[in-house]
Order: structure tokens, then C-alpha cells, then sequence
């Protein structure tokens, strides 16, 4: 069976492998396709076409945002994102802006702590990509103050550690209108990531439906076959389509691999042929 990963992170932001080698690990991997869902940028899209072109992995534009509904941070993926946009790239270049003054602050923040980090230590370790708090997480594991991500995020970074700085983002309506309006289709990603009651995360998904959201991520590392059952009558009853992947980040989450997650994930290429015919159909209207 011909398999995707339509939720994967290059250098271009949180991820290990290059735009390049993540698409020859596809082909290595035996993946038909790949989106490419960076977060606020689309720096990676072309040297990822031009892999695929040479390896016969099929890639798809994409990039992930995040938005803000009832007081929760959330993620929305766009797929089949036009990387020509001028006006959308504009919008990207202010978010980064806004990214880069919270890691600013959030470097402050452990320095008032009596850590001995410095801003330009954080943007070497981004190496040119947009810097997020993993990379400052890496930082702080080179200085021996976390044994891991994991540990960096909670005892210092995380949404309850002392260093903690809430991002600014763009609202959930004007996030949608924006990738509607540069022909990328919108999908929730990772949904039980929120941590949301049955009820709060079903009500989440009216709401976003009603404003314009294309489907939900019923595939996923974390979900097992119920979990994935559950999201698709979820999507059924709101009229969403499928979508998944590893959300892969190389060795930054190393139990996650591509295509895989931890080791039972399979996204059938059908998903994306359902994406693909929804995508030629809605440029006609």
C-alpha cells in the first residue's frame, strides 16, 4: 500500500534534516509523498520540490500556524500552500518577528534565572531557520541545565515553566481567511494534543468547521486505532476531510520517525488523493 506523511519540520524551522535529506529519507523510506509544514515559514518548499523531482517523492507546499481558540494555543496545517504569495509571506515575516521578540524575552527570563545563555547562542543553534523554543532547549542541554527537550520544556519553557512567554498570534478566523485566501487547504493538526474533554475537543471542531477549516489529522504518531476512529466520525459529522502525519522533527523527537511515528502510524495515499480532488475541485468554483 502506497503511503504519505502530510505533517513533517525541516532545519527551515524545528527539525533536523534539511528540506533535501528529509525528502531522500521519504524515498529511502518508501514514502509515495510528503507535505512540508514548517512552522511560519516556507523557506524549505523549494529545495524540497527539487528533491522530490530527482527521487520521485511526490511534495507537498505546505507550513503550520499557530492560532489561539478560547484562551488554547492551536495548530492549523495548510497544504498546498502557495509559496509565490507575496502578501502571504508578508503576513510570515511578521509572525517571525513577533516569534523573535517572545525568545528574546524568553532568554531574559532564564537568564534572570541565573542561566548563563545568551541570544546569540540561541540563533547559531537555529543555523539560518526560524528559531523556536526547541532550539533554545537544545541550548540549555548543551549547558548541561536539561538532560532533554522534554525536561528544557518542563522545568524551564513550557507553558508552566518560569521562563514561559505566551506568543502572540494571529486569531483563529483571520488565520483561516488567510490560508483560504491563499488556496491552501486547512486542517487541524494533532488533536488530541489539547488535552480537551470529548465534548470541549467536538465543539472545537464545529467551531472551526463553521469558520472555514478543510479537515482534521485523524492519523498521527500518538493515535492508536480508536483514537483514529473517533476523529474520523468527528470529521464525518462535521463535514472534514482526512488528513495525517508522523510530525516529524529528526532527532529533536527521536522516538518519532518519518512516515511510521512510533511505529504503527500509516497514512494511506488515498487520504491525499481525496486532498489533492478537493483542491482541483475548489479552484474551479
Amino acid at each position: 500500500m502506497k503511503t504519505v506523511d502530510l505533517h513533517t519540520h525541516t532545519t527551515c524551522s524545528d527539525g533536523t534534516y534539511s528540506p533535501g535529506e528529509l525528502v531522500a529519507y521519504a524515498a529511502k523510506k518508501g514514502l509515495s509523498a510528503i507535505a512540508i509544514t514548517d512552522h511560519d515559514t516556507l523557506d524549505g518548499i523549494d529545495e524540497a520540490v527539487l528533491e522530490g523531482k530527482k527521487t520521485g517523492v511526490e511534495v507537498i507546499p505546505g507550513i503550520e500556524v499557530s492560532t489561539e481558540y478560547d484562551g488554547s494555543d492551536i495548530h492549523i496545517v495548510g497544504l498546498f500552500v502557495n509559496n509565490r504569495d507575496r502578501h502571504f509571506l508578508n503576513i510570515l515575516s511578521d509572525l517571525r518577528h513577533k516569534r523573535e521578540n517572545r525568545n528574546i524575552l524568553i532568554v531574559q527570563k532564564l537568564r534572570e534565572l541565573g542561566i548563563d545563555i545568551h541570544y546569540e547562542e540561541v540563533v547559531k543553534a537555529a543555523e539560518g531557520g526560524v528559531l523556536t523554543r526547541a532550539h533554545i532547549a537544545n541550548v540549555l542541554m548543551a549547558k548541561g541545565c536539561a538532560g532533554s527537550i522534554t525536561e528544557a520544556f518542563d522545568k524551564y519553557i513550557g507553558r508552566h515553566g518560569p521562563a514561559y512567554v505566551k506568543r502572540e498570534v494571529l486569531p483563529l478566523e483571520a488565520t483561516l481567511e488567510i490560508l483560504k485566501d491563499n488556496g491552501a487547504l486547512t486542517v487541524l493538526a494533532h488533536p488530541f494534543l489539547y488535552k480537551l474533554g470529548k465534548e470541549e475537543l467536538e465543539n472545537m471542531v464545529s467551531t472551526l468547521s463553521k469558520n472555514g477549516l478543510t479537515g482534521i489529522e485523524a492519523y498521527y504518531s500518538t493515535h492508536d486505532a480508536s483514537d483514529t476512529e473517533y476523529i474520523k466520525t468527528i470529521a464525518q459529522k462535521n463535514g472534514l476531510l482526512l488528513s495525517g502525519g508522523s510530525d516529524f522533527h529528526g532527532s529533536n523527537k527521536p522516538n518519532i520517525d518519518l512516515g511510521t511515528g512510533k511505529g504503527a502510524l500509516s497514512v494511506p495515499y488515498d487520504v491525499l488523493d481525496v486532498l489533492e480532488k478537493f483542491k482541483e475541485r475548489r479552484s474551479y468554483e
